[in-house]
């Protein structure tokens, strides 16, 4: 009964002290939250595939966003400081699955494929992205 009593009793200053330290210790977490999110977020990969009606080759092109690293069914290709990759690579006739993987500096990782069937003497069709 005596601490209710004590705290009832506090004067004005005491209280706007406590209620300025309290929001000023949320202000901080929540900004500091807002900025280390894209921690807690990761690498995102927006891919897409273009083919080409006279080729075997196709292209691939998009974004992985806070990328350090990706690879396109395991080998390294390269990205710009945005992220933004463009790399061709063949296709066979039949069933092909391409996969590109990328990671960030903090390791997290992302991973989309591209499940692939060409007929002989056809265009490429793209049935699936992960």
């Amino acid at each position: 009964m005596k601490s209710i009593k004590n705290i009832k009793n506090k004067n004005m200053k005491w209280w706007i002290g406590i209620i300025s330290c309290v929001s000023l210790f949320l202000i901080i977490m929540v900004f500091g939250y807002e900025k280390m999110f894209f921690i807690f977020e990761g690498v995102k990969i927006e891919a897409v595939m273009e083919n080409s009606d006279e080729s075997t080759l196709s292209v691939i092109k998009g974004q992985a966003t806070k990328a350090t690293y990706i690879t396109l069914n395991g080998r390294e290709i390269f990205i710009d400081k945005d992220g933004n990759f463009s790399e061709s690579i063949a296709v066979l006739p039949g069933f092909s699955i391409v996969t590109l993987q990328a990671r960030d500096k903090f390791g997290k990782t992302a991973q989309k494929k591209f499940e692939i069937v060409k007929k002989e003497n056809a265009p490429a069709i793209a049935f699936k992205s992960n």
